[in-house]
């Protein structure tokens, strides 16, 4: 039987067989969006990403550009960097702003995602210079950049729907095993190559690209350095899992300040069904006060594989939480069916 589910993203599929499994008809529309259409009895949903009627679009547009999701955020009293939205164009603008943060910021793109052409820990004038004349070359003159003070904690990844539930895990930088026989390089080719032959969880490869030369040499290291055996060795601090971070399962360790400050961050943008938070904390199991963490960014079409397939923990069937919400008429027969398979 062909699997006409095979070519979509993995995230995409973990939905679908989710709304498989409670008799929901499936069809996919177009492959290469990623649009499908679900059916159950007289309701249709056409399902673009994880985006469905049940999610509002301007607010989903909102809540995507970091610069107003962060003055939202503000305005509802929670806790987010330092930082203001200048045109890739206004190089003196955000060195000026550079130096009234005085400390180390982060520069990214207002429309990015999955980490990339995120810089971290910035602290000399010429690296700002050298990043915004990049930005500005690949994205235009006009382009949207986001300069704030860098938080430095742990980052964590905190999905919450309006029903209450939700995952937590934490995204571990990328690191490497040291051997004292091969390079920062070579290990990274083999970590690569034992992570996705056989692929058996959310694990990516881990990129190397400029950045991660930047923060090596940062650190005093360097792609040709050779680690001491059993030496745990971070290549780049930016944690994205789409950039080799590792995503480790927390939910049972996480306080309860941190889901309620989850459900005011949703509710900060009315009409969102469920949220991906990026949270910085030093330690997500803490009782959270406004100094001890940041809100970096808000997505409406949160990744789900990391929470259902995690490198380390238990894993989290979030894609059952969407469905909740997307088809509420399944929500009785599916509790049903859990109770008999626990059985």
């Amino acid at each position: 039987m062909k699997n006409i589910f095979k070519n979509l993203h993995t995230n995409q599929k973990i939905l679908i067989y989710e709304l498989l499994r409670r008799g929901i008809y499936v069809e996919v529309i177009d492959e290469k969006l990623e649009l499908i259409k679900a059916t159950y009895q007289e309701h249709q949903e056409l399902i673009y990403d994880r985006d469905s009627s049940i999610t509002p679009y301007h607010v989903s547009v909102l809540a995507g550009n970091k610069g107003i999701a962060k003055r939202i955020l503000e305005q509802n009293h929670i806790s987010v960097p330092i930082g203001e939205v200048f045109k890739a164009k206004e190089k003196k603008a955000i060195i000026k702003a550079f130096e009234i943060l005085d400390g180390p910021v982060v520069l990214k793109p207002v429309h990015g995602s999955h980490g990339y052409d995120v810089y971290l820990n910035l602290k000399k004038v010429e690296d700002i210079e050298r990043i915004i004349d990049f930005l500005e070359t690949k994205y235009g003159s006009e382009a949207p950049i986001l300069i704030e003070e860098f938080f430095d904690a742990k980052e964590y990844r905190v999905f919450i729907t309006k029903a209450g539930k939700y995952a937590v895990l934490h995204r571990e930088s990328a690191y490497v095993i040291g051997d004292g026989i091969h390079t920062i390089k070579a290990l990274i080719e083999i970590e690569n190559d034992r992570r996705m032959h056989p692929r058996t969880n959310a694990l990516c490869e881990i990129l190397i690209d400029p950045e991660m030369e930047r923060y090596l040499k940062e650190v005093g290291l360097s792609l040709n350095f050779i680690p001491g055996l059993g030496k745990k060795v971070y290549v780049r601090r930016n944690s994205n899992v789409a950039m080799g971070g590792v995503p480790v399962d927390k939910t049972d360790e996480t306080d309860q300040s941190v889901i309620e400050i989850g459900k005011r961050v949703l509710d900060s943008f009315p009409g969102l069904p469920y949220i991906g938070i990026d949270f910085m904390t030093e330690d997500i199991a803490l009782q959270q006060t406004e100094d001890t963490y940041r809100i970096i960014e808000v997505n409406t079409v949160p990744g789900i594989q990391m929470h259902h397939r995690p490198a380390i923990g238990k894993s989290q069937n979030v894609a059952s939480y969407i469905v909740d919400l997307m088809f509420p008429e399944t929500v009785e027969r599916n509790e049903l069916f859990e109770k008999q398979r626990i059985k």
